[in-house]
């Protein structure tokens, strides 16, 4: 085998792991498809983004199928060429979905380096059985004036966590439930008279003191930056290259 090599291996029918090998390093990022709550935090924290000018933030390393451009049956899926291994998405993802192991070890070193805080979060059990993870602060307001209540039914259950029911005609939110993911949000665009507004105030209790870093991409999450003007491809991208240099990889590119 050649090195350095990128692959992805399907390991069982949940379990995809992207490996990035190389001489004296190497990465792997594991893709649990069973606990994957389809939640959008793993798009909305990669700092690799391709978006042109006034279009929304679209392109990155990790994503939906749809939004990735990338046919496959998996919830999610990461673009091998343009993922940086930052472990950003495994730091927020709230399924507990995605692990980060580096040289055999799971950790995320930018949490490690102090780049990323620790926060804390509020683990919430569903019906199934699987835990999933709050960790941010906000609220959440849905205006609807639809009145097929079979559209209303089926608009509760796009919820990732089982948070949204019907009363009659009207979408009850349950807030102990709620995480303030991106699912209902961005599942409304296909309701014309159902409306999603999710206000992300803050994360929970960050501890420490973040670099800049952990300012851009909390500001994607939070969407006081909801666009990403003028970024062409990786090299113009300022959050990815910082990310690449507080993990101290630019020397580990040129490696074979």
């Amino acid at each position: 085998m050649s090195l350095p090599s990128k692959k992805a291996i399907q390991v069982d029918e949940n379990t995809v792991e992207y490996e990035y090998r190389m001489l004296n390093h190497d990465m792997k990022l594991v893709y649990h498809e069973d606990r994957c709550i389809e939640c959008g935090f793993c798009h909305r924290v990669c700092p690799v983004t391709v978006s042109i000018y006034d279009e929304p933030l679209k392109k990155t390393a990790i994503g939906t199928p749809e939004e990735m451009g990338i046919e496959s049956d998996h919830k999610i899926v990461v673009d091998l060429e343009k993922c940086i291994w930052c472990g950003s998405c495994t730091w927020i993802c709230p399924g507990y979905t995605l692990e980060l192991f580096i040289n055999g070890e799971k950790k995320v070193n930018l949490v490690e380096n102090g780049s990323l805080p620790e926060f804390e979060e509020e683990v919430r059990t569903l019906e199934s059985g699987q835990e999933v993870r709050k960790v941010v602060e906000g609220n959440i307001t849905i205006t609807s004036s639809e009145k097929d209540n079979k559209k209303i039914d089926a608009f509760c259950d796009e919820c990732a966590v089982g948070a949204l029911t019907r009363e009659k005609s009207e979408i009850i939110v349950d807030k102990d439930l709620c995480i303030l993911c991106f699912k209902c949000s961005e599942a409304a665009k296909n309701y014309d008279n159902i409306e999603v507004k999710v206000f992300r105030d803050r994360f929970k209790k960050v501890k420490g003191d973040p670099s800049s870093v952990w300012n851009g991409i909390m500001l994607r999450v939070t969407g006081k930056e909801g666009k990403i003007k003028g970024i062409m491809s990786r090299s113009q991208n300022k959050l990815a290259d910082a990310v690449v240099r507080l993990m101290g990889k630019e020397s580990e590119e040129g490696e074979t």
